[in-house]
């Protein structure tokens, strides 16, 4: 179930877009307005999921809460496993703020989003996600559809409404000001808008993703949709093939038959149009869109808050791995992650390894590689640089020791490898760190591209995605690294964006907007 578990999680990095195609498309008429039920003043009760991707904005807003707003009572409901994770943001906010307040954790019942996603997918039980990599854009948007359409509603009736039940329990008890809202958390959505509180989406994606369709006059396609790796703006000529790609994607999922049943369950036990999310503009929305990072839109509505990187600040690396950081030290360091998800096939690793040997022989960098392997390589496998690694220019790990955000932050790291997560691409605009983005699917496509549009990175293996070649990684890595006048822009646009971000952390601007909104209940 572990693996399910992360498999399913990889779709989940969808959820936030698709929930947005959903709100715009089959919202409910305008109803009259009611105010809001008004809870507690200053206190504050976050509805989470545990994967990493979605709920990592949540904890760092959390946290910075407890360090710079020690006046709110933060609560905060997820599934047992993310209980050492919330224990950890209290201890990050005491190494700042002695004295700082506990995290109120709660319990929620039934399975987890990506145990439940991986049940409605059929309980895939291959220890692989191969089966959702895809082809960008319009050649690979059946495989798109078969990833997100049980990506919309995993749990089935009977555990949506356990779990609906439970965060209206909450919300009576703990009687917040405020509700913060995970995007793809759907029972604790309607458990807030049932219940009439007030209410506040944190989003990891930037407002490009989110807010496309709120643009007037047809920009909304200037920009690429989910699984789309299209320039920004759309060129002319790619005009038709985003149009197509959009009607088929919205009209296959408002339209999918696997959350019928569990759309009659919910109404029978009141719950009323669960799939029609409220849209964009209706609540107070938080995003990590930062400035000179994201994609200009023609119109931003009124309740965005743009807060840049929001980072979880965790111990620094030296203190998390002393020794690692010696390591570091040595030389300027290319790190390569591609996230917890991702697992390498013999072809895959051995095309990595082939291609870090080249840059090696070319420039004076090393490499921190992570590298975990499918179940299907063989136990006996080696890479096939093994002389590299023996002079330790190359430090392959199955697991790393530090956070990625603490690594980037040594100041040794410059090159950041990854698979176009939202997080991980914010973690490298907070470093002030060019990427080197490999996609293979789903909105990764999308921060890959967006490394391209912005000036601060490299889709690589664009050629050939979601296929790699030794040339294509090579040539990749070295436009950043060599030292030429293209690497020397991306490295410097990076840095000054860096060092805007780490002027004010996004944590920070969310944890005043949430405090901002919890200030006014009843005493």
């Amino acid at each position: 179930m572990g693996r399910l578990r992360q498999i399913a999680t990889v779709v989940a990095a969808s959820v936030v877009l698709v929930a947005i195609f959903l709100a715009r498309a089959s919202s409910s008429p305008e109803q009259d307005y009611v105010a809001p039920v008004r809870g507690k003043n200053e206190t504050v009760l976050f509805f989470i999921n545990t994967e990493y991707g979605l709920s990592n904005v949540h904890l760092a807003t959390a946290s910075a809460l407890l360090e710079k707003h020690p006046e709110i009572d933060v609560h905060i409901a997820s599934f047992p496993r993310s209980a050492p994770k919330v224990a950890r943001v209290t201890s990050s906010a005491r190494r700042k703020l002695k004295g700082a307040k506990d995290i109120h954790f709660h319990e929620l019942p039934g399975p987890e989003y990506a145990e439940a996603l991986s049940d409605r997918m059929g309980g895939l039980g291959r220890k692989s996600i191969r089966h959702i990599v895809h082809t960008p854009g319009i050649k690979g948007i059946d495989q798109i559809l078969r990833s997100v359409q049980p990506a919309m509603s995993p749990w089935d009736g009977p555990n949506h409404v356990l779990i609906y039940e439970k965060a209206t329990e909450l919300i009576q008890t703990v009687d917040p000001a405020l509700v913060v809202l995970d995007i793809a958390l759907r029972p604790a959505i309607d458990a807030a808008r049932q219940n009439n509180r007030l209410y506040a989406f944190i989003a990891p994606n930037v407002l490009a993703d989110t807010f496309w369709a709120e643009q007037p006059w047809g920009a909304m396609f200037k920009y690429s949709r989910v699984g789309c790796d299209f320039p920004f703006p759309v060129p002319w000529r790619k005009i038709p093939e985003n149009i197509w790609f959009t009607i088929r994607f919205v009209y296959l999922v408002v339209t999918r038959p696997d959350f019928k049943g569990t759309k009659e369950y919910l109404r029978a036990h009141g719950i009323e149009d669960s799939v029609a999310l409220p849209r964009p503009h209706d609540r107070p929305w938080i995003t990590q869109d930062t400035p000179g990072a994201s994609l200009p839109l023609d119109l931003t509505p009124p309740n965005i808050t743009r807060t840049g990187p929001i980072i979880f600040d965790n111990e620094p690396a030296v203190e998390q791995d002393p020794e690692l950081v010696n390591w570091l030290s040595r030389a300027p360091t290319v790190l390569v992650n591609l996230g917890s998800l991702f697992t390498y096939s013999e072809q895959d690793a051995t095309t990595m390894a082939l291609a870090i040997e080249e840059v090696l022989a070319k420039t004076d960098v090393q490499f921190l590689w992570k590298w975990a392997k499918e179940d299907t390589v063989s136990a006996d496998y080696k890479l096939p640089v093994k002389s590299i690694i023996d002079e330790g220019r190359l430090r392959v790990v199955d697991w790393l020791t530090v956070s990625p955000a603490s690594i980037l932050d040594t100041g040794h790291i410059v090159a950041s490898v990854h698979h176009g997560g939202a997080n991980c691409y914010h973690e490298a605009v907070a470093a002030g760190i060019p990427h080197v983005v490999i996609p293979m699917w789903l909105d990764c496509y999308n921060y890959a591209q967006l490394a391209e549009d912005v000036g601060v990175g490299v889709y690589a293996t664009r050629a050939t995605a979601p296929t790699w070649t030794v040339e294509g990684l090579r040539d990749s890595f070295l436009k950043v690294l060599d030292g030429g006048e293209e690497g020397r822009q991306m490295r410097e646009k990076a840095k000054k964006l860096g060092e805007t971000a780490r002027r004010e952390p996004g944590r920070y601007v969310a944890a005043r907007e949430v405090a901002r909104l919890a200030e006014f209940g009843h005493a």
